[in-house]
């Protein structure tokens, strides 16, 4: 009984090794999430300014105001770089679209609010507009991207958002019928080519001007002659 007595009173409590193990893990992707963040705000300037073949590593580290092991303990390289930038930027357009949208009910309404949303973020964010504009990618074309991409599952959700919509205007009249994924992948064409104009011409269309080119332009491609007549367009 002594000895248990004994051994009892020399029980320790026991090291609360995991919990700070843990606190280290959050400490350890807290630096690394911030890391990251720096090296994308550093790489779109870049990859507008010069391109992606001419922008190297080190001067990425350069700009991000990090080591270049530190870089590279974060990205294996330019293209992860490249893909995680197109997936952050295309989260937010998607975001701020679909919020847009998603606050009209009305199928031609929904449609330009999206679109409003999504030419506003290209116009705030020039840097990856000219970025995007300078790979070549066909904004309407599914496979103008590495299928493999992060990129092109956010475009692919994309286009099947919008698909919904124009499904949805097809069976109330709004829309001519068709096909509606290829109706979105089309919109989608000619947004581009009214934001590459608007890069082209040094941006010097006012913002309001080139949104509402581009809501004509949606009407006069997908509504029918009946609504057209209805609305006044």
């Amino acid at each position: 009984m002594d000895n248990c007595i004994v051994s009892t009173g020399r029980a320790r409590k026991k090291s609360p090794a995991a919990p700070r193990a843990t606190a280290r893990n959050r400490a350890k992707n807290a630096r690394q999430a911030a890391y990251r963040d720096l090296v994308l705000e550093a790489a779109g300037s870049a990859f507008a300014r010069q391109g992606v073949p001419n922008t190297k590593m080190e001067e990425l580290a350069e700009r991000a105001g990090l080591s270049l092991g530190t870089l590279y303990s974060v990205y294996r390289g330019k293209a992860e770089i490249v893909d995680a930038l197109h997936e952050a930027r295309l989260r937010e357009i998607h975001s701020a679209s679909i919020e847009a949208e998603l606050q009209e009910a009305n199928p031609i309404e929904a449609l330009l609010a999206g679109s409003r949303a999504y030419i506003a973020y290209f116009i705030e964010h020039p840097d990856y507009l000219k970025m995007y504009i300078d790979e070549g990618t066909n904004w309407g074309v599914r496979d103008s991207m590495d299928r493999e991409s992060r990129r092109a599952v956010i475009w692919e959700d994309g286009v099947a958002h919008l698909s919904e919509i124009f499904e949805r205007g097809i069976e109330a009249g709004v829309f001519e019928k068709g096909r509606a994924d290829r109706l979105a992948r089309t919109m989608l064409a000619m947004q581009q080519v009214q934001l590459a104009d608007w890069l082209a011409e040094d941006m010097q269309t006012e913002p309001e001007v080139v949104m509402a080119e581009v809501e004509t332009l949606i009407c006069r491609a997908f509504c029918t002659a009946r609504w057209r007549a209805r609305s006044g367009e």
